[in-house]
């Protein structure tokens, strides 16, 4: 999917930089960001070898920066950082009854795992356990990036390593299950669509956003926690979306008590929402010792406050920050695998004067 979408930003004659299509600079008089904030935080993207930043705030790019090569046609492999896109996808498909409800077992669908001589255990985890990455499930992090068809995998070989909601824990086990119930919710419909395609049709082409990419396995499944390729025009819109709650220049596509249930922590870690990253005080990242310092006014994201801040983090360190407070979307692109990029550092630019 090529990527089509131009900036256009009205500003008076007081502006202080700007841009278009070339991608350089565009910051507005009223702003909460300063220029000398944006140009170091370009800075420090570029010296860590990032690829672009771009920033969204109350709905107009504000300012744009393309570094190391790439320009605004570039669209990075952003990892990890598409959990986020299925954050959505849980609630709209509990807004339009494909999930009556997140206690429900996932067994109830995947009806494999009422056998618990087969799968011990597997009949106690529930939808919200997915959501939290607190299912107990082992992650098999080697084995699913070369299965050949990681839906079936996830039914059927699996490990129970905890009791549900027990611990937190990171990997992409719980959202290729998330995927399977959802394809098979969708069939029991009547509606003949993958979990990608759902989020195509019911959120991507409302709110007119072009992914470039998206990996699958062998089987033709689509790689649910970390597939998409995306340039960040792009990708700012969906991250809007979200911060306006579900709502699209006026059509409120989810209900937004339902979006912002998703950043409400339920589950073991207080760092994690419903496919999810939050920046509250006691949360955690990857594992319990990925937090703030001890003291510190915000959590294991941004260490010095803005506790509101909900986050799709992916490796290379592609980053899309929603700031409910600032109204602002924040994004951070790079075509590397990983680097030595700090998020704390990297919003210290941006929001120290704040």
């Amino acid at each position: 999917m090529k990527n089509c979408f131009f900036v256009s930003v009205i500003v008076s004659s007081l502006l202080l930089g700007c841009s278009g299509d070339d991608g350089k600079t565009i910051a507005v008089p009223e702003s909460t960001f300063h220029t000398d904030q944006l140009a170091d935080a370009a800075n420090y993207s570029k010296e860590k070898g990032g690829s672009a930043v771009l920033i969204m705030e109350n709905g107009n790019i504000i300012f744009e920066d393309y570094h190391n090569g790439a320009d605004q046609h570039t669209a990075p492999h952003i990892y990890s950082a598409t959990k986020l896109f299925w954050s959505s996808v849980a609630a709209l498909a509990k807004q339009q009854g494909l999930i009556a409800d997140y206690g429900e077992y996932v067994s109830n669908t995947l009806t494999e795992w009422q056998d618990t001589a087969l799968h011990p255990g597997k009949n106690q985890i529930r939808i919200k356990h997915l959501l939290t990455l607190s299912s107990g499930l082992s992650q098999d992090f080697l084995t699913l990036s070369e299965e050949e068809n990681t839906y079936q995998y996830v039914v059927d070989e699996l490990d129970m390593v905890s009791t549900p909601n027990e611990q937190f824990s990171y990997g992409p086990s719980n959202y290729y299950v998330f995927g399977v119930l959802l394809e098979r919710k969708l069939n029991q419909k009547g509606i003949s669509k993958n979990p990608l395609e759902y989020l195509e049709t019911e959120i991507f082409d409302k709110i007119g956003l072009d992914y470039e990419g998206w990996s699958h396995d062998a089987s033709g499944n689509p790689n649910l926690p970390n597939g998409c390729y995306i340039t960040p025009r792009n990708w700012v819109k969906f991250g809007q979306f979200m911060l306006d709650k579900g709502n699209w220049n006026g059509d409120q596509i989810i209900e937004s008590a339902l979006v912002e249930e998703m950043s409400i922590p339920t589950g073991p870690n207080p760092g994690h929402g419903k496919f999810c990253w939050l920046n509250n005080v006691e949360g955690y990242g990857f594992n319990t010792h990925d937090t703030a310092p001890e003291g510190e006014l915000g959590g294991f994201i941004y260490y010095n406050g803005y506790t509101d801040i909900i986050g799709g983090l992916g490796a290379g360190k592609n980053r899309m920050y929603l700031i409910p407070s600032l109204n602002a979307v924040i994004i951070r692109q790079t075509l590397l695998e990983e680097d030595t990029f700090e998020d704390s550092e990297f919003l210290d630019f941006l929001l120290t004067t704040n």
